[in-house]
């Protein structure tokens, strides 16, 4: 071998790389281009603990976990019976009231006639309180928050053995290509994770959407019976069936997983009463369901966090739409 054979191999190495990051640049570029201004972020809501009340936030990290605040992440805390399976207020209404604060490193829970429940919001893992629990088919294993918080939750709720459950930043998260059966052109990936939420990092949903299904509507109702994470102001009504991914302002970028399909939680109101007439689920069965989903009318959309980011009210967002075939 000459002395000029390893710089040639070394030369056509870097040519050969550099050619590549060029074309995936090329790639990056031209699909950014192809991405559409739809609307703005008007609301983010995170919610603490899966089916209790909301914490309203001006910004908040966007992450592949899920809306993050002042190290509390949405949906990693869970109400559970003695028996491990989840309670959600389609079973108990009144979850709703349960209103949730952040102070120090300290999560609280206010409901109405209790005294204020202060749990660790970090909590130090401890292997003897780790239980298994069912957020919805498929058990997984989380932490018991201890006894004043079982004891606050199974007095509030009228629940014998009840139990506030929490998934701690390394303890394992379900697999969402598990949870998916329908992906909507994208594909889960194996990185793509969640803990009590049911398939999404982040739940949206959008106003004109709502408005028209208010407008179909005796009683209109709030984004509240939703519950989503983001809210977004500015697309036409329904739209966002033919999007495909997302961009909130300049470094937050998400896929949409599916369209999400809705149950009779959303006949459950904020102030924590369930409408007689299972509003507005009725309404949505009448224009909004699809085959895959079967009864399952749908509204808002789940998605996969690519790029994790802060975003904040008032972010313009973009839109990748789905190819027309």
């Amino acid at each position: 071998m000459t002395v000029d054979d390893p710089l040639n191999l070394v030369l056509a190495l870097a040519t050969a790389s550099t050619i590549k990051y060029i074309g995936a640049s090329l790639w990056r570029l031209k699909k950014l281009a192809k991405y559409e201004f739809v609307g703005k972020v008007t609301a983010l809501d995170l919610y603490p603990a899966k089916s209790c009340g909301a914490i309203s936030l001006q910004s908040a990290n966007c992450t592949r976990g899920g809306l993050k605040h002042s190290g509390v992440t949405d949906r990693h805390w869970m109400v559970v019976r003695d028996d491990g399976v989840k309670v959600n207020i389609q079973q108990e209404p009144k979850m709703t009231l349960i209103t949730p604060s952040i102070h120090g490193n300290k999560l609280c829970f206010d409901a109405p006639g209790m005294p204020t429940l202060k749990v660790e919001k970090n909590p130090k893992e401890d292997p003897s309180l780790y239980v298994d629990c069912k957020p919805k088919v498929k058990a997984m294993t989380a932490m018991n928050c201890g006894k004043e918080a079982s004891e606050w939750i199974s007095k509030y709720l009228g629940i014998k053995g009840a139990y506030i459950v929490v998934s701690t930043e390394n303890m394992a998260k379900r697999d969402v290509s598990e949870l998916v059966p329908r992906p909507w052109l994208n594909v889960p990936e194996t990185t793509d994770k969640v803990t009590f939420s049911e398939v999404s990092m982040c739940n949206i949903a959008f106003e004109n959407s709502l408005r028209d299904l208010n407008s179909r509507l005796a009683n209109p109702v709030s984004m509240g019976n939703f519950r989503p994470n983001i809210i977004i102001n500015g697309s036409l009504a329904f739209d966002e069936d033919n999007w495909l991914e997302m961009r909130i302002g300049e470094s937050v970028y998400m896929r949409i997983l599916e369209p999400n399909p809705r149950c009779l939680l959303i006949t459950v109101a904020p102030d924590g009463k369930r409408d007689p007439n299972t509003e507005p689920l009725k309404t949505l069965r009448k224009f909004r369901k699809t085959k895959p989903y079967g009864d399952s009318p749908l509204f808002g959309v789940n998605t996969a966090i690519d790029r994790e980011g802060i975003i904040k009210i008032g972010d313009p967002v973009y839109v990748l739409r789905k190819p027309v075939t």
